[in-house]
Formats: C-alpha cells, structure tokens, sequence
C-alpha cells in the first residue's frame, strides 16, 4: 500500500442520514467472507459475428479458461460470461479470427467461403431469412453458431456460459439483453428465445422473414420494420423490454450501455439516453429493466481524450475515473433515479473488441482488454451457480464493479438497524435517530494483469510510488442521497433537458446527494495476507433521518486533489485531463502518445494507473413510510416466482447441474 499524505472526511448537511463524525477500524469479516464469496464475470464483448477481432470460441477460452492459452497469452478464469455481440448481420464466420488479431493459422474467413462445411461440429447449409448478400442475420448465428460454441466449452469448462446480445437499440445506441430460457448448455438447449427477441426488436435486424417451418411460414410474424429511430424508435424500444417483461420476467434483463457516448437523446436519429428514458424502461419492465452500464474499451484514451470511445460530443465530454458521467457524478444521473427509490443498480464490463495496434495474444492496447483482464463485474456466488444465479444476482442490487482489480472478490459492504445486516440492493427500515451500524471490508490483490512494473505516474507526479502492476486503496467515498419519491411520468420534470459535451456534466439530478464521509486507508484496519494481497476493513455509524436515503460506496487508488485526476473533494475529473501527466520512467512503452517527444498518460498505461471500484446501494426507511420502489419490485420479483413455480424449477435445474458436474 502507498502512503497518502491525508484523510479527508465530509459530511454533507443537506443529508438526512446524519453520518456520525467517527470512523473505527474493524476486524470483523472472516466467516462473513467464507459464507458470501463474489464470482466474477462480463457480459458485454464482441467477437467476428459482429466487428470483433476474434472467434466465439476464442473469446471464451481466453476469459474463462486458465493458464495460458495454446496460441500464446495469459487467460483470464472468470467464473461467468455472457457472449454479448451486437445485433444485426455479419459477413465473418466468427468461428474463426480476423487476420488483424494475429493469432497464428487464423485468417479473416467470411460465410460465403465457409457454407456446407463442417467446423467444429457446426454445418451451416444457408444464409436464411431475406437476401442480405454474404451477410448472416443476427437472429442465424446466435442460435446456430454461438450458442453451439457455448454448448462446446460449457463441456469444456466448469463455468457458467451465457448467450447474450448487444441490442442496437430503436431510438438509442445499445443495451445489454440476455434470456437465458431455453439455455441448458450442459445438456443441449437452445437460445431461441434470445434469437427472438434480437430479430423483433434490433434496428440492425431488418430481416422481415426470419426462421420458418416446414410450410414456409415465419416462426416469429408481426415483426416492425419501421419505427427504427427517434421518439417513434423510442417506443419500439419500450415495446422491446415490456416483451421480455411479459414473457421473461425472471429470465432476463436489459442493461443499457455505454449511454453518454454518442451525445443526448434525439427526436429524429438513433443516439444516447436521458433520465426519462431510463424511467421508462424501468416502469415498463421493473424486474429486466434494472440498470446501466458504463463503458468499455478502457484503453482507447489519447491526448484529447477517447476513454471507453467517448470523444468531446459525449455526454460529459469523455469519461471520468473510466466511467461515464452518468455514474461517475455524484448527484448525476444515477443518483437521480436512486432519489426515486429505484432499483437501478451500476455495472462495467469490458466491451472487448480489439486492441487497437496490437493483436489478441499481446498484453499491450491501444483499444480493449479481454474479458476479466481489467473489468470484472462481480455477482454473489450461490450454491449451485447457474446462469439464473447471474441474472438474481444483478437484479438483486447485490454486485459491485471492478477496474484494474483495485479490490477482489470478497468485498463486505454491509449495515444493520437493531442487529438485522443489509448489503447492497437491501433496504434497513428503522426509526428515526437509530444508531446504524455501517461495515466495509475488502482486500487489496497483490498484483493485477498489468504488464507493467513501473511507477504509476499520476502518482509518481505527487512523489508516491506505487508500481502499475500492484493495485492500491487510496481511500472509500461513502455517498449518500434523500430518496424522495417516484416522479410521476406526467410530471415536469420526468424529463430533464440534457446536453452534449462538457455542458452535460453540470446537470445535477439529485442535489442532495454528496461525499458524506471519506475513509481514507490510514484510518482503516490493514492486514497483510500469506498471499501479499492486503485487507481492509473499517466500521463507521450513523444515524437514521426522518426520511429515506440511500448509501453507496466508491474507491479509488488516486489521492484527492492529485492534478489532472481528482479534484478537490476527490471527484473524478475528465479523463482527457490524464494526458498532461508525462510517463517519464525509462519502461513506458514506445505505443503511448506523446507531445514533443515526451510520452503521455494514455492508452493502457493511462487505465491501469486511474482505478476506481463501484459498489450499488443500501437503502434506507424510516419505519412507518411507504415501502420503496427498490422494494416493491422485489417484491414483485418473488410473486413472480411463486406464480411461475420459479423457485421449484431453480431448485431441479441446480440438482440437473449438480448431477451433470458430478
């Protein structure tokens, strides 16, 4: 651990949770961690179906798999993924690599070269649906090519695989869907259902055919081809979730992604997302519709900026700490829906496609990381894992988001009224002026995937030296929020004017929220394990307002005020800003940008160096008040279940498992 110059604790006055002023180091936490482990996993990544830069297979083996890979470079042992291409058609038989990935005897190799042959055990006869030229739609290659590959390495490995999608969304840019009915890969199954709902509702689909039977008749009739764009696109859209709602309630979900980078919503084009439409999608469809993502492609940043492929027109103008603005504001976005009592919970995942100047087996990038090199998303490990475990796991709150491996997999985030513990996605209802307990716990690793051993040098700038390859805890943001009911969508302020560019930034969509309380790790507990990770813990107390609130929990391995990287209450500034630190060691590699021969905080150096982790909320209720929106649609969650004997179907597919495992 490096040495922090200073701690620095806020307190917001303008929070009802009323934090108290102390913060005591804790030693609780080792049979928590033994009973309520974290898995990790990523569900958004592209291979050569789409515009990745290699296979399905390759994709998988090189994030779930262990040791090394047989073509060279390191896997990654995630223990979930989620293949989640785009919509729409593809040229490339994504059972092979682009040339451009570099991996040896893989070629780029289109469908029209492929067709009849068997490859690895998949024969595709026909490119089906209308005439798209040397295009497969979509809706073929999920549940003719993909899913079969899943079949294959779920045989492979003892991991939990999922079929998922991209959605290119009407109206919007893109969302992250799964629905997993009918996936079983360890003894067949299909993923029909996802292959539905991308050819219904993609705006990159336009196949008006899709599958038929024996007869010649569309499986899948009634589809709209048109309202493909702005507010009639919109609409599509919302039609989309309320089918997965209708059908898959507890089978699916519907993430929205990387929602700042192509500017605010637009009436007449196909682009980002405001607040209202966010609301819409959890209105419609509250137990699939239960989130945002921020964006991938974490080493795409230059001199001008291009973290997670956001130029200046983003909302917020790029990202900030590698995440959007939507997230990365305190009083933003997010917090706007979470002063509603949302159930409206944060997640990252890698986006992999490429890695810009070099190719898929090297640990340089100028673009993405593999799935579980940098980003990890982390869900609770059930017994019996499954991929309904992932989906539970996300809609129930309790997950949390990891860059650079700044923590592990066994953080604690957890408070308690009256001794009952609540951890993230929970609600503690308890009266006003009662003492809550709040418990933090985490482990620093070691090291982390960065293949580089120099000093962090926007840390180096302020004279701490922390090498790239071993992650540290600066220090938590605990922040909070007053949660002041649903807004209605009739009413004005449902809809919030939004704004591209540095501009977006500004808006403030919950003004109570704030930095209520700033642990740095001197004020911690700090333990150093067998393994040379280090573990941290702290236990603080506040007391319950008079109405209800929200607490979250943030970190980071940047000091507060560090120049172009935090400002003055820690706050992450814009990433752009990263590139006027120098990377001045004799070891910074030859690929970063540079302005008159001297290298600049960019591309991969400048995201291992800037690392942040996201933890979802804890709600709170002053007994006596109305039940919460996150509550409510808990509750619906598990009718839902009860309704559609869920809990008995859960119960025999983790025996099915059990039993095929054994």
């Amino acid at each position: 651990m490096h040495r922090s110059k200073s701690a620095v604790l806020l307190t917001a006055a303008s929070v009802s949770l009323a934090l108290g002023q102390s913060a005591s180091a804790g030693g609780f936490g080792e049979e928590l961690r033994k009973n309520n482990p974290y898995v990790a996993g990523d569900m958004h990544n592209h291979n050569t179906c789409t515009d990745g830069s290699v296979a399905a297979g390759y994709t998988i083996d090189r994030a779930v798999g262990t040791g090394q890979a047989a073509a060279g470079g390191t896997n990654f042992d995630l223990d979930w993924f989620t293949l989640g291409n785009h919509g729409g058609s593809g040229n490339r038989d994504c059972r092979f690599a682009d040339t451009s990935a570099n991996i040896p005897g893989e070629t780029t190799t289109t469908w029209s070269q492929t067709l009849g042959q068997t490859i690895q055990g998949i024969t595709i006869t026909s490119l089906k649906g209308s005439a798209n030229g040397a295009n497969m739609w979509r809706w073929q290659s999920i549940g003719e090519v993909e899913y079969p590959i899943i079949v294959n390495r779920s045989a492979q490995y003892d991991k939990v695989l999922v079929e998922g999608l991209e959605w290119v969304v009407p109206g919007h840019e893109h969302t992250d869907v799964a629905v997993i009915a009918g996936q079983h890969p360890r003894h067949g199954g299909n993923a029909d259902k996802m292959a539905e709902f991308e050819f219904r509702f993609d705006r990159g689909d336009t196949d008006s055919i899709g599958p038929v039977d024996l007869s010649n008749n569309p499986l899948w009739p009634g589809k709209d081809n048109v309202n493909n764009s702005g507010t009639a696109g919109h609409g599509k859209a919302l039609e989309g979730v309320k089918w997965l709602q209708a059908n898959y309630p507890l089978q699916s979900y519907a993430i929205p992604t990387h929602t700042e980078r192509q500017g605010p919503f637009s009436a007449t084009a196909s682009k980002g997302y405001n607040i209202e439409h966010f609301r819409d999608f959890n209105n419609a469809a509250p137990t699939v519709a239960f989130g945002i993502e921020s964006p991938g492609h974490m080493a795409e940043g230059g001199l001008t900026g291009g973290s997670g492929s956001y130029g200046s027109g983003a909302v917020g103008g790029g990202t900030y700490g590698m995440v959007g603005v939507y997230t990365a504001k305190v009083g933003g976005l997010w917090d706007g829906l979470l002063a509603e009592g949302r159930n409206f919970f944060m997640f990252i995942s890698s986006d992999w496609h490429q890695r810009g100047a070099f190719g898929a087996r090297d640990r340089y990038t100028t673009a993405d990381f593999i799935p579980g090199e940098y980003t990890k998303l982390y869900v609770p490990r059930t017994e019996g894992f499954r991929n309904q475990s992932i989906i539970d796991g996300m809609r129930s709150g309790n997950s949390y988001s990891v860059n650079g491996d700044v923590i592990g997999p066994d953080f604690e985030f957890r408070a308690s009224a009256h001794g009952q513990w609540k951890t993230m996605g929970e609600t503690i209802v308890a009266r006003p002026g009662e003492k809550i307990v709040l418990e933090v716990e985490l482990t620093v690793p070691a090291t982390n995937n960065s293949p580089y051993s120099f000093d962090n040098p926007l840390l180096a700038q302020i004279g701490q030296h922390q090498p790239l390859n071993k992650p540290s805890i600066d220090h938590i943001d605990l922040i909070t929020g007053k949660i002041t009911g649903v807004v209605s969508p009739s009413a004005p302020n449902y809809a919030v004017a939004n704004a591209a560019g540095v501009a977006g930034a500004s808006i403030v969509y919950n003004p109570t929220a704030a930095i209520a309380k700033q642990i740095n790790w001197r004020n911690m507990k700090v333990k150093k394990q067998r393994d040379g990770s280090t573990r941290l813990s702290f236990e603080t107390t506040f007391t319950m307002g008079s109405e209800p609130g929200y607490i979250r929990a943030r970190g980071t391995n940047i000091p507060v005020a560090t120049p172009n990287v935090t400002d003055s209450a820690g706050n992450p500034l814009l990433d752009a800003n990263n590139a006027a630190v120098s990377c001045t060691d004799s070891s910074c590699p030859a690929h970063l940008e540079s302005v008159n021969g001297v290298k600049k905080v960019t591309h991969d150096v400048q995201a291992w160096s800037n690392l942040w982790f996201y933890g979802n909320p804890i709600f709170l209720r002053p007994i006596g008040s109305p039940k919460l929106l996150v509550e409510q649609n808990a509750e619906l969650a598990r009718r839902l279940a009860i309704q559609h004997g869920f809990d008995r179907w859960r119960e025999e597919h983790a025996e099915r498992e059990h039993a095929e495992r054994d």
